[in-house]
């Protein structure tokens, strides 16, 4: 009898606290969906500061397709610059608050081979509508220059950018060694 006793008070005192456990919460799951929603919210704000400098600064800008804006302020002569061309380019990168992140001025000139990924995606995307001899301004978002991280350098996380370009030199690939 005493032994159904204490059998009895074991599994008491073990329902009793296994009632009393915390369930465990549920973890909110971060869906596509989420992370969707988040990047559009987060386009939509930087849409709007770009805009409001274009304003600010009297710009007339056009808007592409992905997401640049830009400006020429001077056409260049010949053919637009194309896929494999190498390019060289005379430019200043700042930030929207005025700061000067590069220039040629003193850092040397910009060169490289479109379609190399050797420079932000906006940029290489903008100079396949120049030619040689073009004066151009472009703003670009963060998702189309240094992203979340920023360059590692002058360039913080999350940075538009905008950058004066022009055009000095175009070897077409078809020129090229």
């Amino acid at each position: 009898m005493a032994l159904i006793r204490i059998l009895v008070v074991v599994l008491v005192t073990i329902g009793f606290f296994n009632g009393c456990k915390e369930k465990p919460r549920e973890k909110k799951q971060v869906t596509k969906d989420m992370l969707l929603e988040m990047n559009k919210k987060m386009v939509s704000a930087e849409v709007k500061v770009i805009e409001q400098y274009i304003a600010d600064n009297h710009l007339d800008m056009t808007k592409s397709g992905t997401g640049y804006y830009y400006q020429i302020n001077k056409p260049g002569v010949g053919d637009s610059i194309r896929h494999q061309d190498a390019v060289k380019l005379a430019y200043t990168t700042s930030l929207l608050d005025g700061t000067i992140c590069y220039s040629s001025a003193t850092d040397g000139f910009m060169q490289f081979t479109v379609g190399k990924a050797q420079v932000e995606a906006g940029l290489e995307q903008f100079v396949q509508h120049l030619q040689q001899g073009a004066i151009a301004k472009l703003i670009l978002p963060p998702y189309l220059a240094h992203g979340i991280a920023g360059d590692g350098n002058k360039i913080p996380k999350l940075a538009i950018i905008v950058m004066d370009i022009e055009v000095l030199e175009v070897q077409t690939s078809q020129s090229l060694p």
